[in-house]
């Protein structure tokens, strides 16, 4: 198993591995919600209240009703005023109408809130993941028993309805949710519809019995500018036109209109949704009645209700069955005032909910028992205080019913969790023997040539007994547990994940044992410093911090103090660097080699080193300040706001143009490590910032006098982006093999970085084999991965700043800076007194750390978080006409973690250009790196799956840890993607350099 960890791109592997066994850790977590299978009937209505008979059918009836429910993307609760919409505040406050703080449970985003209005149940925290492809719902809705009972359902707007409820729509005219940069024409495609659906016919009966206007575009103004945009008034006020349009066509018809307004969820003040803040989870829903209505209610903020009381209260109305799985309640404005209905309908809700597993010794069942009694003691007898005291016994036992069935809706699969954990604990320990084996000096990585030949054959038994032994436990441990999950169920996909987690182990089992065979000797990690071991430690005690659920939601503080204090640490120890320099010079000191030692050390940073760091400290409190994160402190003024502030509109535009160009000019100062034949590269880069430039002015975020330039298309202009770096990798490549050479093309003054050549030490007699002439090929192809690498960093630099809010592009050149000074200070050479030492081990392992804290650090300056809400949807739609899951995706991937990726890239671009580096360094140094990368992300997996087991039944599970969660998830797939392109592009080396020596030979011989 030598070749194992001797494998540069193990880590990778077993960082793979390690997603694997995320994914069945998430499904264990987050089980789907599988529904209880019942479809309601209306045979189903009670007929006897304790023994007493009653019609069921005539007392439920709720009359002739056409009921439209509004539905108002990213509506929030202090949006319903008479300032923002003043028809429907004039309605309220005549109490024509009826509003309800509704609340919306978290996750807040729009699939599952439209589950829980249509079905009455709960959706899952795995809602999140399917929000975008939102599968179809399985169990009983609003619309399968309204449909059954014949009515007729249309839907306009957000076309996850369609998704979700598809063949249940008698008309429909869906629209794309997910193209957040339309927020107007989105909404009058909805609109448009309106003067039809609701003109009445012959009869004066509309054409629907239940109607959905989902808009969007109030949520999409949020998601692009923030709920403080001056945009978001306007919009409402076309929503008020929309409710104003809609009371006028229901005063025409001869049956009773009801319009329900409401939010699917809210949005925090940037605009963002998915959390569990008071701005994204309390929502307005607001009754009005086209006939005669008073709201029961006196003036003011309205009882809260819960969103799932949507769908018992449309299924009444339509008299239809409450759906099966239905844990809501009637909203209380439309329940009839005779006591006999009255409490027929809360009977038919408690006893809909009793039937659905609730055990009866509780107090909440007995209450519901007592309940009946009264009922039917008020049929028999018609005493009106027996009436009041059912009202009363069912309305506390319907809360407690819907609380213990909302709490109650999903069981954790701990066997599939606890198997995850176990894997991931492998894993772990396998990628630290790997790193630590890697960490040796080349001559200890040496072994016998006897263990080199060492029979395959007795290596593959070894691995098959290992791998049965394990899968024999595993198995016994299925039967023994009588578990239920479904990683024991042994169908054909599961057998898979079984048999995937028997090689993940058993793989993991013989690099732990091959590496701790083979760690013959740890002494370069003698070189460590104390800001070495301050690295290491920070970045060990941060996954345990998640022991508090404070930590998670701030843990953007937890990284502010890590920064400060390595800060201060460098400070400090940089200050003494100098003052001891200037003292041994300045006091005429005779020991010529120390002189000698601190001449060296302060040429390599320079005297200036103590200022341009404290700078650097004054650049990273100015950014902190940028945005507001985390939870606590959110909704503190910053200093984007400041800055988006229409008065300080020149300020706004100072940051994109320095940022912009600053990027331009490290783009330009990166070329000289590029081929930059016939100054190609120079030109493209040139072209791609106009790009950038141009971009912003089309999308005004730019003011110019040259208003020509506003009139330019933005999706033309990325395409043209787009294209200048497609070209400039093309280009590269092609230089590498010698196409334009062959082409008789020939750079001026031996620019030409991949020029091949054979040393002169041998005669012009001595004879070369072809494929053995020693030509210079490692050397061009470490000048091409140095090329390549610092391309990708150059085009990525473009790219975010691109995608990034204007007032965030600053952070683009921050990062490069703070990278290239915090490498500086950090180079054991210039911090250690000792010499003659090698202390590639320890620069390598600090460098790593160091880059990956920075790349956390201006993750969280850019404002994200741990909340759902954080997300920025408008990036992912940056030079786009029309929704692309793929393009989206990557585009607001590659935005949200611009930090690490800017980080990880120009620490790789460092190795390319280390002093004196040879090709089988710059491997060797690349190897470890990617170690450390995948050991941390697998470590901080295994530590916060522990956590998040432990407090699975917290709280705050679902606010807190769980999204926490979900961002791990991407983390680990951007880890595995971001060292993949550093394999691929060590492959493109090997690969070009193939092609490259046939057009060599055949120029040159």
């Amino acid at each position: 198993m030598l070749s194992w960890i001797q494998q540069r791109w193990a880590a990778l592997w077993l960082l793979v591995a390690a997603h694997g066994a995320l994914c069945l850790f998430l499904y264990g977590f987050f089980p789907l919600k599988y529904h209880s299978g019942k479809l309601a009937h209306m045979d189903d209505l009670p007929n006897f209240i304790n023994g007493v008979s009653i019609d069921g059918h005539e007392v439920y009836n709720s009359g002739e009703n056409s009921v439209i429910l509004m539905v108002i993307d990213g509506l929030r609760y202090d949006f319903a005023t008479e300032e923002y919409m003043p028809f429907m505040g004039e309605l309220l406050k005549n109490k024509s109408g009826c509003i309800y703080v509704s609340v919306a449970e978290p996750p807040t985003v729009t699939m599952p809130r439209i589950k829980a209005m249509m079905t009455g149940s709960v959706s899952t925290f795995a809602d999140v993941a399917l929000n975008f492809g939102a599968p179809a719902v399985r169990g009983d809705s609003v619309l399968r028993v309204t449909k059954s009972r014949g009515r007729r359902s249309v839907m306009y707007g957000d076309d996850t309805w369609l998704r979700l409820f598809p063949g249940l729509w008698a008309d429909s005219d869906g629209t794309t949710s997910f193209y957040v940069t339309d927020y107007t024409e989105v909404d009058n495609n909805v609109t448009r519809h309106l003067d039809k659906v609701l003109a009445p016919d012959e009869k004066k009966k509309p054409s629907f019995d239940f109607l959905v206007l989902h808009y969007l575009g109030l949520d999409h103004i949020g998601h692009l500018e923030g709920a403080r945009s001056p945009k978001i008034k306007p919009k409402l006020l076309e929503m008020d036109d929309v409710v104003k349009k809609i009371y006028a066509g229901m005063r025409t018809w001869d049956r009773s209109g009801i319009l329900i307004i409401c939010g699917d969820h809210g949005m925090r003040d940037a605009g963002g949704h998915g959390g569990a803040t008071a701005a994204e989870v309390l929502v307005p829903l607001v009754i009005i009645k086209s006939d005669n209505f008073q709201c029961p209610h006196p003036l003011g903020p309205g009882p809260t209700v819960a969103q799932v009381d949507v769908a018992p209260t449309v299924a009444w109305l339509l008299n239809a069955p409450i759906p099966g799985d239905s844990t809501g309640r009637i909203l209380p404005s439309l329940l009839p005032v005779d006591y006999r209905q009255h409490l027929y309908l809360l009977h038919v809700l408690a006893a809909h909910n009793a039937k659905q597993s609730l055990p009866a010794n509780t107090e909440f069942y007995q209450q519901f028992k007592r309940a009946e009694s009264q009922f039917a003691h008020f049929l028999s007898t018609g005493q009106e205080s027996a009436a009041k005291i059912a009202k009363d016994f069912y309305e506390e036992s319907l809360e407690d019913m819907s609380k213990y069935l909302t709490e109650t809706t999903t069981d954790f699969d701990l066997f599939a969790i606890g198997i995850a954990i176990f894997v991931l604990y492998i894993l772990t320990g396998a990628l630290l023997c790997v790193t630590l084996y890697s960490f040796q000096q080349d001559p200890q990585r040496k072994t016998s040539v006897v263990r080199q030949h060492r029979s395959q054959a007795s290596t593959i038994v070894a691995f098959a007994i290992i791998f049965f032994l394990i899968s024999s436990t595993l198995l016994i441990s299925c039967f023994i547990s009588e578990t239920k999950s479904r990683f024991c169920s042994f169908n054909p996909i599961w057998s898979i994940g079984f048999i995937a987690v028997s090689l993940a182990v058993t793989a993991g089992y013989f690099v732990i044992k091959s590496a701790i065979e083979r760690t013959k000797d740890l002494s370069a990690l003698r070189e460590l410093n104390a800001i070495d071991y301050l690295l290491i430690i920070g970045t060990l005690f941060h996954s345990w911090s998640f022991f508090g659920t404070s930590f998670i939601e701030e843990e953007h503080m937890t990284w502010y103090f890590f920064w400060n204090t390595l800060m201060f640490f460098i400070l400090i120890r940089t200050i003494v660097v100098v003052v001891v320099y200037f003292t041994k010079r300045w006091s005429g000191a005779t020991e010529f080699q120390d002189k000698l030692d601190l001449r060296d050390k302060m040429s390599s940073v320079g005297i200036s080193i103590v200022p341009q760091w404290v700078l650097l400290i004054a650049l990273h409190r100015y950014l902190r300040t940028m945005n507001q994160t985390g939870d606590r402190w959110l909704f503190l003024p910053d200093t984007a706001d400041w800055l988006n502030a229409p008065e300080n509109s020149f300020y706004l535009e100072a940051h994109i143009v320095i940022g912009t160009i600053l990027t331009f000019g490290v783009c330009l100062w990166n070329v000289r490590h590029m081929n930059n034949f016939m100054q190609m590269h120079s030109a493209l880069t040139v072209c791609a910032t106009a790009c950038v430039f141009l971009y912003r002015i089309s999308t005004n975020a730019l003011d110019t006098r040259y208003a020509f330039l506003k009139t330019y298309d933005p999706v033309i202009i990325v395409n043209v982006f787009w294209g200048l770096l497609i070209f400039q990798v093309l280009f590269e490549l092609a230089t590498y093999i010698g196409m334009f050479t062959k082409c008789g093309f020939k750079p001026k003054n031996n620019r030409n970085k991949f020029t091949y050549t054979k040393p002169k030490a041998k005669s012009e007699d001595y004879f070369y084999d072809e494929m053995d002439e020693p030509w210079n090929f490692e050397e061009v192809k470490l000048n091409l991965a140095r090329s390549l690498t610092h391309i990708m960093y150059n085009d990525m630099m473009l790219i975010i700043i691109l995608l990034m809010r204007p007032h965030n592009v600053i952070m683009v050149p921050s990062i490069y800076f703070t990278c290239v000074l915090t490498s500086k200070c950090l180079d054991h050479k210039f911090l250690d007194s000792r010499t003659a030492r090698r202390t590639e081990v320890a620069d390598v392992l600090s460098q790593a750390l160091v880059h990956l804290w920075i790349g956390v650090l201006f993750y969280f300056y850019q404002g994200n978080s741990n909340s759902l809400a954080s997300v920025d949807l408008g990036a992912g739609y940056v030079g786009l006409r029309e929704y692309s899951e793929v393009k989206v995706a990557l585009r607001m991937g590659l935005h949200a973690y611009a930090g690490p990726a800017l980080a990880g890239a120009r620490l790789f671009c460092a190795l390319t250009t280390a002093p004196s580096i040879t090709w089988n360094q710059y491997l060797q140094s690349v190897w470890r790196v990617i170690n450390i990368f995948a050991l941390q992300r697998v470590y901080q997996l295994v530590i916060y799956c522990v956590i998040a087991t432990i407090f699975r039944h917290h709280l705050f599970v679902w606010t807190v840890f769980s999204p926490k969660l979900l961002y791990d998830f991407v983390a680990t797939v951007f880890s595995m993607q971001s060292l993949s392109t550093i394999g691929n592009i060590v492959l493109l080396t090997h690969v070009t350099s193939w092609f490259a020596r046939l057009f060599t030979y055949k120029t040159t011989l």
